[in-house]
């Protein structure tokens, strides 16, 4: 065995290894067994293998007790002559599979808990009836050193030293492939992505529109103190682009002299800290980390997500990540750059101002439209590439202008890439792969197999084995690089269609309305008409702002439009609201009602936007504002507004003015995409006073009226909120003729659900006049859906129960009532 070797046995194993040879010595034993290394290795207190074998009630004494009574009747008749000490067959396998165990786990040394797991591989015959006497649970055992191993650091500088001649032929090792040079820096190779690296391969994408902040950057770097960017922004604005400009600067030599040779290298957190199961190994990791980047000052450590700092690895007495690197950061001998939001900035380095005064805050804003259009166009080549396909300039636009649009709650220029991407992957789901591909798959797949054979058969010492295998893996290797990796063959060209696609999938809006179909908006007002009767000035006044709001021509930073309705009970002001939804929205899910009777108190303020920190419900859902992050593209009704209460109200302020609102938890919610309706009773007396409807319609009256209202308007609501709608629409009582018009539109719809269930309805023109005749003139069409139900409904519903299908029903009137009637 080497000295190479011997050097990275861990002091626990060379005192192991002491012990036992002054074990054997003093025994006058000619070989050391098995059965000696595992009393020694139970006789290291503290080390991973002695502390297992306690777990397994293998404690040392009663080991030293199973080696000493059948030695010292051998040593009284041995030979007293003085010979050279050996290790046994069974040590020499496991002291072969310890080195072999530390190479496979990329461990940067070989310990005691490397030759407890080679004994166990060995399998020596008195140590297996030992332990199947001391009943001991061997396939436990075995697995909690293999997820013992698993978890421990993984370095890549034992590779290189162990002696060819244990793992000649042993071609488990080709598949770890350790780079022959010496590596300077193990542990930020393993816990870390070199980006300089990736730089010079070309496989960062281009970094457009951000040289200010990269300069910045690079100022920072080279103070000789507090040297360590902080780089704060939203997500999704580019922080880490920046870094990756950094990184190409550096390569391409537009980097200051300073700064010219230096290694980015972004640390994964989540790796250092997975898989410390033991005290203290966390910190090791981490303090071998920056030692390395003391020694190296070439390299710059990049650590996105950075307030993942606070907090992480510590546990009860131990050190959390950030004040371990605090010392290095405050004398200057660690460069660091950092990323994070403003919200995290401010939970977790404002709160420590030891930390947060170690850094320097590079603010990265989210680009404007031109920008990021710009940097689409920047990066275009790259998912081309990917994708094999075409991105045409019509579709970087749409897609900028669209994401600015309709996903307000994400940042520039991220939503951008999202939906070029999105629209890009969409292409391969339409085009099959090719036969060559999927034969290459295919051998792919067995090449992989062959390869996991042969580790397994080497590991197991089939050696002959093994090699048939790598004979296979070869011949596989070989057809598999005669085939294509990717078909050169371009999928399509992604246009601007196929980004409006992507956003009609992502928000649910139509694709027609996404196109800009003029035909929708452009009789919205006469299917308004159909479904809304007798209110053809309030229809003519929501259509005009729809339109408006159609051709963008409203203010963006508002909803689309606002009303509110005004009128008394059952005229159409919810049922207009929910037809708008239906042909505005093309979707009559897409209304959101809210009941304001309920909210007549000061605290339901909390329903609607979420309960403040440090009260009962604190981040559970909102009825407003969850409601609208899952679909912006609504209708608000917030029904009979005169109930709420004034803070409840003071909430619709905001929304109307500024298009957003906070809620509970810091968030900002954009109400931009909703149209606002509002519905209200207020100035019922003065409809049920006659002077507008049936019984006046001169143009007089209906000013008069009109003035008055809005004076109420101004005496029950707040002029700040009605200064913010968009209009206010008086919604006029039903006329007779009206009446009669919803009366047979509502019996027209009784007649297609009744056909549904096989019976044929049939009615005479007299029963409309007496369903108005027996309804109150001020309830409205809710009043008429009530008398077809007694009148109508009930008395069909109760024929059918008695009658076999087909049924055919006829109404007609007889002596000033309804009669119902069995026709052929």
């Amino acid at each position: 065995m080497t000295p190479d070797i011997i050097d990275k046995f861990s002091t626990h194993l060379k005192n192991a290894l002491s012990d036992v040879l002054q074990f054997v010595i003093e025994t006058q034993q000619r070989k050391i067994e098995a059965r000696h290394l595992l009393w020694a290795l139970s006789a290291q207190k503290g080390s991973l293998a002695s502390d297992m074998l306690q777990k397994a009630n293998l404690p040392s004494d009663r080991l030293k007790t199973w080696i000493a009574s059948p030695l010292a009747r051998r040593a009284s008749s041995a030979h007293k002559e003085n010979h050279l000490l050996e290790l046994s067959d069974d040590s020499k396998r496991a002291m072969e599979k310890a080195i072999l165990l530390a190479h496979t786990f990329g461990h940067s040394y070989i310990g005691t808990e490397h030759l407890l797991s080679g004994l166990l591989q060995t399998e020596p015959k008195d140590v297996l009836t030992f332990f199947e006497k001391e009943q001991v649970n061997l396939t436990r055992l075995r697995r909690q050193l293999s997820m013992m191993m698993k978890s421990t650091s993984r370095f890549s500088k034992l590779a290189r030293e162990i002696p060819q001649e244990i793992v000649e032929g042993e071609t488990l090792l080709e598949e770890d492939s350790f780079d022959r040079d010496e590596s300077q820096t193990p542990a930020l190779d393993y816990f870390g992505r070199d980006l300089t690296e990736k730089a010079k391969q070309h496989q960062l994408d281009p970094v457009i529109g951000r040289g200010e902040e990269i300069e910045r950057v690079m100022e920072i770097l080279c103070r000789r103190t507090k040297n360590n960017p902080l780089l704060l922004g939203e997500a999704g604005v580019g922080k880490t682009a920046i870094v990756e400009g950094l990184a190409n600067h550096i390569v391409q030599a537009k980097a200051p002299d300073t700064l010219l040779g230096k290694r980015v290298v972004t640390l994964d957190l989540a790796h250092v800290v997975a898989g410390t199961m033991y005290r203290g190994e966390f910190e090791s990791r981490l303090k071998q980390i920056i030692e390395e980047a003391k020694v190296h000052p070439e390299v710059i450590v990049f650590i996105d997500e950075i307030h993942n700092l606070v907090g992480a690895g510590s546990a009860s007495g131990s050190m959390d990540a950030a004040s371990i690197l605090k010392p290095a950061l405050a004398r200057g001998e660690l460069r660091c750059i950092g990323a994070t939001t403003p919200a995290e900035y401010k939970k977790s380095f404002e709160s420590d101002h030891a930390l947060e005064r170690r850094f320097q805050i590079v603010r990265v804003e989210e680009p404007d439209l031109a920008r990021t259009k710009a940097i689409l166009k920047g990066i275009a080549p790259s998912y081309e590439e990917f994708h094999r396909i075409t991105i045409t300039q019509e579709a970087i636009e749409t897609a900028a202008t669209l994401s600015d649009r309709y996903f307000p709650h994400k940042h520039q220029p991220d939503k951008a890439i999202d939906l070029v991407d999105e629209a890009s992957a969409r292409a391969h789901l339409q085009t099959p792969s090719s036969p060559a591909l999927r034969q290459r798959r295919q051998l792919e797949q067995k090449w992989q197999e062959a390869k996991k054979a042969k580790k397994q058969a080497v590991l197991e010492e089939r050696y002959e084995d093994a090699t048939m295998l790598k004979e296979e893996e070869d011949h596989l290797a070989d057809l598999v690089s005669k085939l294509p990796l990717l078909s050169k063959e371009r999928l399509g060209t992604i246009s601007k269609e196929d980004i409006f696609r992507v956003v009609s999938r992502m928000t649910r809006i139509p694709l027609d309305d996404l196109l800009g179909s003029d035909t929708n908006a452009r009789t919205l007002s006469a299917r308004l008409g159909e479904i809304i009767l007798g209110q053809s000035e309030a229809i003519t006044t929501i259509s005009g702002a729809l339109q408006h709001a159609k051709m963008g021509l409203q203010d963006p930073r508002r909803p689309l439009a606002s009303f509110l309705f005004l009128g008394p009970s059952g005229v159409g002001k919810t049922e207009m609201a929910k037809a708008i939804a239906h042909q505005y929205f093309q979707d009559p899910k897409a209304i959101v009602r809210f009941d304001m009777s309920e909210y007549a108190e000061g605290f339901t303020v909390s329903k609607l936007m979420g309960s403040p920190a440090g009260y009962v419900g604190y981040r559970e859902s909102a009825a407003l504002t969850d409601r609208i992050k899952q679909r912006p593209h609504t209708v608000l009704l917030f029904d009979e507004i005169e109930k709420a209460h004034r803070d409840v109200q003071n909430i619709l302020l905001q929304i109307l003015e500024e298009g957003e609102l906070m809620d509970a938890t810091g968030r900002s919610v954009s109400f931009r995409h909703a149209l606002v309706i509002l519905t209200s009773n207020i100035g019922l007396e003065r409809f049920e006073q006659g002077s507008m409807g049936f019984q006046s319609d001169a143009r007089g009256a209906e000013t008069k009226l009109a003035e008055d209202l809005q004076q109420e308007l101004k005496d029950r609501l707040r002029p700040e909120l009605l200064n913010r709608l968009d209009h206010v629409c008086i919604f006029r009582p039903l006329t007779p003729d009206t009446l009669k018009h919803i009366t047979n539109q509502q019996l027209n719809a009784l007649t297609k659900r009744l056909a549904d269930q096989n019976i044929v309805f049939t009615w005479d023109k007299g029963i409309v006049d007496i369903v108005i005749k027996t309804c109150d003139p001020g309830s409205g069409a809710r009043a008429i859906r009530q008398a077809i139900q007694t009148k109508v409904e009930y008395p069909i519903a109760e024929m059918a129960l008695q009658s076999p299908r087909p049924l055919y029903l006829k109404a007609k009137v007889a002596r000033g009532s309804i009669v119902l009637t069995k026709s052929s």
